[in-house]
């Protein structure tokens, strides 16, 4: 009876030890991660070096709110120094990368070349301001964020240009509070602007539902340059649930003759996601080819998942229709389809957020979280071309960095070829 508890309890261990290496993904060879320079502090930031951590490609993130860049032979660069650096941004074409930098009061939109001899700063608005003296609050300073690009040299981002009162004529909470909630707007990158000025020149693409924060993680569909995702975060009619979906825009329905009729409050958007309160769907990333999405969901307090799921066609507009209405009943029904047919969780775990495909649409790049600090995590994804679902390999995860707690999980990577 004795040796038959000491088999059940041997058992049990090796049950939990297989169910968290498929939790955590491949088995870590600490002797694998080597130093590639220090932090401020001086510690090292370690890479890992084994073979099922290899990519292609360059990766840009911030450490300690420095951009840096890991190229795929494992040098580590920092490419900017003193200054508070987030979400950068490659243009496709390669050639630059745009990111938010970020002061006390304000943020500024700039972008850089990507060649490493090339260190000028291009300002595409600024968010610097000044307060009003004995005023009720109200300033011209702005915030910026989240950029990213179009295939023409636009930027998307997020702001709150629209705040002091710009929709006073909607009247109710838009005629008697600051709207600060942040909208996603648009610029060429061939500008240098005030935010006074980018407020009549920046072209707004998604519009908030006051209250609730407003809009983040927008993107351009890759091969559908019309097309634009995003999240939006508003409160059911009761004001006392949020509700979080990701949406899928036709952005030539805010640009063109329709634009007038849309608001903050309203427009041509397509929920790809429910409107479940309090169930949160958000950080969309599209593969290369623009058909599917990598995405974020919080599970519990506790735990948050990645999922993917590919994109319904033919939802955000018809050309070929002029009365085509987004947000028809059965539009929107027919685009929460994949959602409710064919979403795969890819893995689950505290914290996870992030996700950002390699360029050739094979693997994963995402923030994970353990040991009390995030780190950048690579997946290898395997797609069903049949039902275009796309999956994990099994225990494929692997830690890329150990970044010894300076690895900003506020602020997104990008993975340039």
């Amino acid at each position: 009876m004795k040796f038959s508890k000491q088999w059940y309890t041997l058992f049990l261990l090796a049950i939990l030890m297989l169910s968290l290496q498929g939790c955590l993904g491949v088995d870590e060879d600490s002797n694998s991660f080597q130093n590639r320079g220090a932090d401020k502090n001086g510690q090292q930031i370690q890479i890992n070096t084994a073979s099922q951590a290899k990519f292609t490609g360059k990766i840009y993130f911030t450490l300690d709110r420095n951009l840096y860049v890991l190229d795929d032979n494992l040098k580590l660069t920092q490419v900017t120094q003193g200054m508070d650096v987030r979400d950068p941004a490659v243009s496709p074409d390669g050639k630059w990368v745009a990111f938010v930098q970020r002061y006390k009061d304000y943020s500024d939109l700039v972008y850089m070349s990507t060649n490493p001899l090339d260190h000028t700063i291009h300002t595409v608005v600024t968010g610097d301001g000044q307060y009003t003296p004995n005023g009720n609050g109200e300033n011209t300073y702005y915030w910026f964020a989240q950029p990213a690009w179009s295939a023409d040299s636009h930027l998307l981002f997020l702001s709150d240009l629209q705040k002091n009162f710009y929709w006073n004529s909607l009247g109710g909470v838009y005629a008697s509070a600051y709207f600060l909630d942040m909208q996603v707007f648009s610029l060429p990158i061939n500008v240098s602007l005030t935010a006074q000025q980018a407020i009549d020149q920046a072209q707004a693409i998604g519009y908030a539902v006051f209250g609730d924060g407003g809009d983040r993680d927008p993107s351009y569909r890759p091969n559908h340059p019309e097309q634009a995702i995003y999240t939006t975060f508003q409160y059911d009619p009761t004001s006392s649930q949020q509700v979080v979906q990701i949406v899928l825009e036709d952005t030539t329905l805010v640009t063109g003759a329709r634009s007038q009729q849309y608001h903050p409050g309203t427009d041509p958007s397509v929920p790809l996601t429910p409107n479940t309160p309090n169930l949160v769907n958000f950080q969309p990333a599209f593969s290369p080819d623009g058909n599917t999405i990598a995405y974020v969901q919080r599970v519990n307090a506790t735990s948050m998942s990645i999922y993917t799921m590919p994109i319904a066609e033919g939802v955000a507009n018809d050309p070929n229709n002029p009365a085509f209405n987004p947000t028809d009943p059965a539009n929107l029904q027919k685009a929460l389809v994949p959602y409710n047919t064919q979403a795969v969780k890819l893995l689950t775990d505290q914290l996870v957020s992030q996700p950002v495909w390699s360029p050739d649409g094979k693997e994963l790049l995402y923030y994970g979280y353990q040991n009390n600090n995030f780190d950048i995590w690579l997946a290898t994804l395997d797609k069903d071309h049949k039902t275009s679902k796309v999956s994990m390999k099994p225990n494929s995860q692997i830690r890329l960095t150990q970044s010894n707690g300076q690895l900003n999980a506020d602020s997104r990577a990008a993975w340039a070829p």
